[in-house]
């Protein structure tokens, strides 16, 4: 029974260590991944500080973002809603006017302004009212001008000088309207219109874009590209002939008639020359003299270079004094002989009238002689343009003060002495447009101007 009871001890015992042994083991396990996952909290921990750090950066970045945003589409909004622009695009060489606006002139040209105006901001009052009456007109008409001139003119249209007075016309009706001469370029204004279509219809503030080339099919690739970047539902097409170039019709464009101002129908290709009609003040006899024969032109010697394209040459504007032609008259070529030739950057193709002339030499006799001015003779006597006498006479202020340029010894002489002692009633029987008891003066003689080389007869103008 003794030995029984020792060997169930030693069983006991040897059981005991081996359970304590495990749990030794065990826990020394424990502790060391203890050890582990604490140094991986701790590295856990400072991966968690630097996200953070992070997020909190990327937060108040999409913050500043979100401010500068909003900022942004207020001032986007302030643009679309305050100063909206209505922009017109037009190729005046395919939108013509109509021929009662162009044979009206000045008159007809501030009306056809008005006519587009009203037709441009009536569209935007049926499509979107809240901002049409903030809107601004802004219209350009691209063109060949001389060459739709001389068109115009040959087909019985309306008359030079009522094309350049409706050109004038439209251009003063508003300080946003303008017509552009893109010169005789080929596709010179298809050029500039594509341009301005590439560029304006991005801006925000741009509301429409009324386009008037719809008989180009040249037009359609940068409509395609605006339709392609989702721009092209700004474009309104501003109808002029009734027929649309065929690749148009794809669009499906709104579009725009603004009834009476452009022709409605392709001018004739075949059609007959226009009988030019004499200036006014010159009678039809000698104007075809003229232009048989351009020896017979006023003027002396020289004819005028006919340059635009005209029978017979260019006219003035009704409505502007001489020196404010564009370009002006060159008092040299008519009145004596011009040494620039074609280096002159002034006018030698006007068809002037006697009134015309008789406003030359008054203007010319402003200028001082440089012969006279010098005290010596001047060759060409009375047929010098240039004045031997000051226009005041002894009276002349500037005289007093030192600032005429009438600086000869006789020039300022009392006005019974001038003209080689011709009497006051000579003069006085010359009325404002150079004719005397109703007869025209006739042009002067050529001279020698190899000494006035650089001076201008006008001196309150500076017109030659």
């Amino acid at each position: 029974m003794a030995e029984c009871a020792s060997l169930n001890t030693a069983k006991d015992l040897e059981k005991w260590e081996h359970l304590v042994e495990e749990q030794s083991s065990l826990f020394r396990l424990t502790l060391t991944d203890n050890g582990t996952l604490r140094l991986r909290v701790d590295e856990l921990e400072r991966e968690l500080s630097v996200w953070k750090l992070a997020f909190k950066s990327a937060d108040d970045e999409k913050y500043n973002l979100q401010k500068s945003m909003l900022r942004l589409e207020k001032n986007i909004g302030s643009l679309k809603d305050d100063n909206p622009l209505l922009l017109c695009l037009i190729d005046g060489d395919g939108n013509i006017f109509s021929q009662d606006l162009l044979a009206s002139g000045h008159t007809g040209g501030r009306q056809a302004a008005m006519l587009l105006t009203k037709g441009l901001t009536d569209y935007m009052v049926d499509v979107d009212a809240g901002s049409s009456g903030r809107g601004q007109v802004w219209l350009t008409m691209y063109c060949n001008k001389t060459g739709l001139m001389d068109t115009l003119v040959n087909h019985g249209i309306c008359s030079a000088a009522e094309f350049e007075s409706f050109v004038l016309g439209f251009n003063s009706a508003s300080p946003l309207f303008s017509i552009v001469d893109v010169g005789a370029g080929k596709e010179a204004a298809d050029a500039k219109i594509k341009e301005c279509l590439r560029v304006f219809t991005r801006f925000p503030q741009t509301s429409r874009v009324f386009f008037g080339g719809g008989h180009d099919n040249g037009y359609t690739t940068t409509l395609s590209s605006l339709e392609n970047e989702g721009l092209l539902q700004k474009i309104v097409l501003l109808r002029g002939y009734e027929t649309l170039a065929t690749e148009f019709q794809r669009f499906d464009l709104p579009h725009l008639d603004v009834g009476g101002v452009f022709m409605t129908k392709k001018l004739l290709t075949s059609h007959t020359h226009r009988r030019s009609t004499p200036p006014t003040g010159v009678a039809p006899q000698e104007h075809e003299k003229q232009r048989t024969n351009p020896k017979n032109f006023p003027g002396g010697m020289q004819s005028p270079v006919i340059s635009t394209g005209t029978q017979f040459g260019r006219y003035l504007d009704p409505y502007l004094p001489l020196n404010k032609q564009t370009p002006r008259p060159c008092t040299f070529f008519y009145l004596s002989l011009c040494k620039q030739g074609d280096r002159c950057t002034y006018g030698h193709d006007y068809i002037l009238t006697a009134d015309n002339y008789a406003e030359l030499r008054a203007n010319a006799k402003k200028s001082p002689c440089p012969s006279a001015n010098k005290n010596q003779i001047c060759s060409a006597g009375d047929s010098c343009p240039s004045g031997h006498y000051c226009p005041k006479g002894s009276k002349c202020p500037h005289r007093k003060q030192g600032k005429c340029k009438f600086i000869g010894r006789e020039m300022h002489g009392v006005l019974n002495d001038r003209i080689g002692g011709r009497p006051p009633s000579a003069l006085s029987n010359s009325n404002v447009s150079g004719r005397t008891e109703g007869t025209p003066t006739p042009p002067m003689s050529p001279i020698n101007f190899s000494d006035l080389v650089g001076i201008s007869p006008f001196v309150p103008q500076g017109t030659r």
